[in-house]
């Protein structure tokens, strides 16, 4: 029993070094190397959504969206009340489907209410779509929450007035 508690612990500890690694690499830049750091994670425990998670913003900052949208769906499907994998997905998404990233938006939200960027986002889209009512109304929610780009921008473009 024993030998297994002290396996453990050192799983534990190579994967936190490792994910640890990654993190140090992407705040240099190295956006490769954190890759390699964050699939190396997922290898030593492929329950972690929040490595998924990491790797699919790399993805995503190097214009590989295809591969960010898978990392951040198996970060869902590990944790699905982890609402920034649900974001970050959502502005992808956003990029050629509306709806699917209203459906992202809108669970993030579902699975933290205070968050800004989901608002935001969702409102973006739903401008997108042409539904201004609901764009107002999600833009207003993220500029009370602290992101008031939308709102300005609605406002600068005469959809709301003062």
């Amino acid at each position: 029993m024993r030998a297994i508690l002290v396996l453990l612990t050192i799983a534990v500890f190579a994967w936190a070094d490792t994910f640890s690694d990654g993190w140090a690499a992407a705040k240099r830049g190295d956006n490769q190397e954190a890759i390699r750091q964050f699939t190396q994670a997922i290898k030593l425990d492929p329950n972690k959504a929040q490595a998924y998670y990491e790797r699919g913003l790399l993805y995503g900052i190097l214009g590989e969206y295809e591969k960010a949208i898978e990392d951040y769906t198996r970060a869902i499907k590990i944790n699905p009340d982890y609402a920034d994998p649900y974001v970050n997905r959502g502005f992808l998404y956003a990029k050629f489907d509306h709806s699917k990233a209203i459906a992202d938006f809108t669970r993030a939200i579902k699975n933290n209410p205070n968050y800004a960027w989901a608002y935001d986002g969702r409102g973006n889209s739903y401008l997108s779509l042409g539904d201004t009512k609901k764009a107002i109304e999600d833009a207003k929610r993220a500029c009370d929450l602290g992101e008031c780009e939308l709102l300005q921008f609605l406002h600068e473009n005469g959809q709301i007035g003062d």
